[in-house]
């Protein structure tokens, strides 16, 4: 599986879907792209991990840029579909005091949570 990103808009959500891994030398890549991205839009973001198979520290801090860059804007950070390390590896960190997680991207798509 090769390293990249999907975009998709769903009502009033900018969904990015990650493939492949997220380490140091595809989280300067990626932050280039997201910060971008973000900033021509208006909407709260989801973050994808379903299809990733692996992140390490330099993930988190993409992570963490794109929630400040947001959080700026008023605007939320959601994250869905990390593996069982990865999920510890934040829980771990704390990241889930200052975003949400939801198991399933499905409802958020629908907009019935």
């Amino acid at each position: 599986m090769d390293n990249h990103i999907e975009i998709e808009k769903v009502h009033h959500l900018l969904i990015v879907h990650f493939y492949g891994e997220i380490d140091s030398v595809m989280a300067p890549v990626y932050r280039g792209q997201l910060s971008d991205l973000i900033d021509e839009s208006e909407e709260d973001v989801i973050f994808d991990f379903e299809k990733t198979s692996f992140i390490d520290s330099s993930g988190i801090g993409l992570v963490l840029g794109r929630y400040n860059q947001l959080r700026f804007e008023h605007r939320t950070l959601i994250l869905t579909g990390l593996n069982p390390v990865a999920y510890r590896l934040f829980e771990l960190t704390g990241m889930f005091q200052i975003m949400p997680y939801y198991e399933s991207i499905e409802r958020l798509k629908e907009g019935t949570l």
